[in-house]
């Protein structure tokens, strides 16, 4: 009885976000029940509960800061013609062809993810893959199958949270979550090629007889995004290490496809961008290497850099004034729509693991002994397909997976780190990503556009199996990686 009422919260959190009630009336009513069932049924004191959520405060704030920086800047960016410019710049001389597709799976896409997050690149990149020359449902299709880097979005306040949220090294985390993500890579690379292989109006190197050695060539680039967000990880951090490793591999795609040459450039539009990322690299270097704790410790954080970057966009690319009033309104409306429910989760999660409801639940699903461990990267996509967030899906049952870990003896970070990465891969075929991809792309279809034409049941028939295919990768990576 005592573990159906643990299970309770979650259930009813997972009930509700599948209602038309506003975002943020799930997380609040499981979060009521599960206070209500730490003050009576598990017994735990008002003031231990108080303490617990009250410590979280700092991270909270600190996640709400980052998730303003990076709406505000893709506001600043798109007001000012920044993006448009950089979408002519990346097409120029460049058609819809497969070297291009990959660009902008595991390069351009993923890295506007990395300073926007929360899907904004997806309002970015599928104007640019139509621009390109792509249909408009495979435009979609790739915009959304580029996502490859949840747990690094936005600056990874969602694996922020997760370390926070359990006292776990941020940036060990951050290593294990990209040592699980290896198969997100490679899915979305070949599936790219799948879905592109013999298209009409494609260039030559499309063809069906070359598909085996473009397949090859999307497994590679698949394994440098790995080893590339794996790398940066371990040497600049995990905030910016996203960052860092789709710039990288953009700039060696865009090598590759313009012939060794970059020139002419994008000039000032990427300069804010750039901020940012080299800002959180510094600023994360510096605090680690001085120990700066307190107010100093800011210089660390990527809201801070966030927030430069906006300063530098609005004076470097000449914002108007009549886009200087628009883009606080524009950016602030759409930061309450995601910060209040983000924050709602946060509480949540602390409530469930300070309250013992996760661990009256992981001492339930350890009885499953190690099949379960098979079953931890399902539950973690479960959790982001539903709340479309690294940060909601840690929140909801990211105590219970560590609890359930720890009780079959697989430490923290690891578990930690595999829901992260299912997560991150689970939220590409949820309702709230296809919703905006086919908004984005909808009213670029045409009767005579050859293949599928570009509907939300089109989209998730086709993402849905990438995802499962993905998440059955890390199940075996966990099975076989996973210290126990």
């Amino acid at each position: 009885m005592e573990v159906l009422l643990a299970l309770s919260p979650i259930l009813l959190t997972l009930v509700l976000l599948l209602t038309r009630l506003p975002a943020w009336v799930a997380p609040a009513a499981g979060t009521a029940v599960a206070v209500l069932l730490a003050l009576t049924v598990f017994g735990v004191a008002p003031g231990d509960l108080g303490g617990a959520v009250g410590a979280g405060v700092p991270t909270l704030l600190e996640i709400l800061a980052i998730i303003a920086g990076g709406i505000t800047l893709s506001r600043v960016m798109e007001y000012s013609g920044g993006h448009a410019r950089l979408a002519a710049w990346l097409s120029a001389g460049n058609g819809p062809t497969i070297a291009t597709a990959l660009l902008m799976v595991h390069g351009v896409i993923p890295f506007l993810e990395t300073v926007t997050g929360f899907g904004v690149s997806l309002i970015v990149g599928v104007p640019l893959l139509l621009g390109l020359g792509y249909t408009a449902f495979r435009s979609a299709l790739i915009s959304v199958l580029a996502l490859t880097i949840g747990p690094w979005g936005s600056m990874a306040p969602g694996t922020l949270m997760g370390a926070r949220l359990f006292g776990l090294d941020f940036r060990e985390i951050g290593v294990t979550a990209a040592v699980f993500n290896l198969p997100a890579c490679l899915v979305a690379g070949v599936a790219t090629v799948l879905l592109l292989r013999g298209a009409r109006g494609m260039r030559v190197d499309v063809g069906p007889a070359r598909t085996l050695p473009w397949l090859g060539v999307a497994v590679l680039s698949g394994v440098a995004q790995w080893a590339l967000i794996l790398g940066a990880n371990l040497v600049v951090g995990t905030a910016p290490a996203g960052a860092v490793a789709t710039f990288v591999l953009t700039v060696a795609w865009l090598l590759v496809i313009r012939g060794g040459r970059l020139l002419p450039g994008p000039g000032r539009d990427v300069v804010p961008y750039l901020t940012l990322m080299a800002g959180t690299v510094l600023g994360t270097t510096v605090k680690g290497a001085f120990g700066l704790e307190g107010a100093a410790a800011l210089v660390g954080t990527p809201a801070l850099w966030a927030f430069v970057a906006v300063g530098v966009g609005v004076q470097l690319l000449h914002l108007d004034a009549a886009a200087r009033r628009r883009v606080p309104r524009e950016a602030g409306k759409l930061w309450v729509g995601t910060a209040i429910p983000n924050a709602l989760y946060v509480a949540f999660g602390l409530i469930l693991s300070a309250g013992g409801v996760s661990q009256a639940l992981a001492g339930a699903l350890s009885g499953m002994g190690e099949s379960y461990l098979v079953a931890m990267p399902f539950l973690g996509a479960f959790a982001g397909f539903i709340t479309a967030s690294n940060t909601g899906a840690m929140a909801l049952i990211g105590p219970l997976q560590m609890d359930t870990g720890a009780a079959l003896g697989v430490p923290p970070p690891w578990s930690n780190g595999l829901h992260n990465a299912a997560a991150g891969w689970g939220i590409v075929a949820g309702p709230a990503r296809i919703q905006v991809a086919h908004g984005m792309a909808a009213g670029a279809q045409s009767p005579q556009m050859p293949g599928w034409a570009v509907t939300r049941r089109n989209l998730f028939v086709v993402l849905l199996p990438a995802m499962l295919a993905g998440i059955l990768g890390m199940a075996v990576m966990g099975w076989f990686l996973l210290p126990r």
